[in-house]
Parts: structure tokens; sequence; C-alpha cells
């Protein structure tokens, strides 16, 4: 039995969410040891594993650890199934039939404008939230989060008329004659 595995690319990188690094390294190995113990006797052939951090050698090493029969294919191939677990329900080409992995464990990366309606699609979802918010949403969202709270009358009655955070944040340091920091 040959199963292929197609864009796991185990060194990618993931602009913004580099805070998700680690979890994100985790879910693709976890794949790897998923399909391991699911096709114990099958020879595995990889297709743009590598990623773009990657060495050869550290990836090779990894593989290792899981499969006693594997290649890797370095020249880039485009082919028509995805197997990264980002973004995606893995697929595997399995004798040359894609089948998909819908028990893998997965990983969202969004990046969103405001903080409202995080949905996640995938077991783990990480939120990269482009705006000012006025309180940490959890360990899973990156977000520059500011006080806008008007420290008295003047503040509030200035503010009271400002519709988003931004707003308030960039009239709030003017007027304090503090540093903006973005």
């Amino acid at each position: 039995m040959i199963v292929e595995v197609n864009n796991l690319a185990l060194y990618e990188h993931y602009s913004g969410f580099e805070k998700f690094r680690d979890n994100i390294f985790r879910c693709k190995v976890n794949l790897l040891a998923h399909l391991s113990k699911t096709f114990t006797d099958a020879k595995f052939v990889f297709y743009n594993a590598l990623g773009e951090f990657g060495l050869i050698e550290d990836l090779e090493e990894v593989l290792e650890g899981f499969f006693h029969e594997f290649e890797v294919i370095y020249k880039e191939i485009d082919l028509d199934f995805n197997s990264s677990p980002v973004n995606n329900v893995p697929q595997i080409r399995m004798d040359g039939v894609v089948k998909k992995l819908d028990e893998a464990e997965t990983i969202g990366l969004y990046r969103l404008p405001m903080a409202s309606n995080l949905k996640c699609d995938y077991t783990n979802c990480f939120y990269l939230i482009e705006n000012f918010l006025t309180e940490d949403m959890g360990e899973n969202t990156l977000s520059y989060v500011v006080d806008v709270k008007p420290r008295n009358f003047a503040e509030s009655n200035i503010t009271s008329n400002l519709n988003t955070i931004a707003e308030k944040y960039v009239v709030l340091k003017l007027i304090r004659g503090e540093e903006l920091c973005f």
C-alpha cells in the first residue's frame, strides 16, 4: 500500500501567527502520528513536506521517528489533494484514491478585522484581530488590547461621539499627551 501526503509543510511560517507556532507544529506532528498508527504497513510518499523554514535533515529525522518506509519528493509538485491540517481537513491519496481524514486534528487560522462572530470549523482555532480591543479575548486570540476609559469628565465629553475603539484610543492618547503605540 502506498500513502501519499501532500502540502504538509512541516516548517511553514504563518505570518502574524508566530505565537501559535508550537501549536501548529504539534498539530502537524499529530497528523504524522495518526497516519503512522492507521497505516502501519504502508509506504509513505511526501510531497511539499518541508515548508519555508525547514531543513531537510530535520524533516527526515521527524519522519524517521514515525515511518519505517518513506520517500520525500523535494521538487514542488501541484497535486489535487491537500494533507495540511491547517485551514483544511486533511486528505491523503491511498493507492491512487483520495481519502479524507475526518478524524484528524485540525487548526484554523483566522485573520479578522473585528472580534465579532469568532467561528471555528476546525478542532482548534486561533484568531488574529486586526483592530484594537478593550479586553483580552483569551489565549487563542492575538490582538492589541487598549484602555479607552475616560479618566475625567472632559475626556468623557470628547469621546462620547466617537464610534470605534481606534478613534477613542487615538483621541485619548492625543489629549493626554501620550505616545501613540501601534
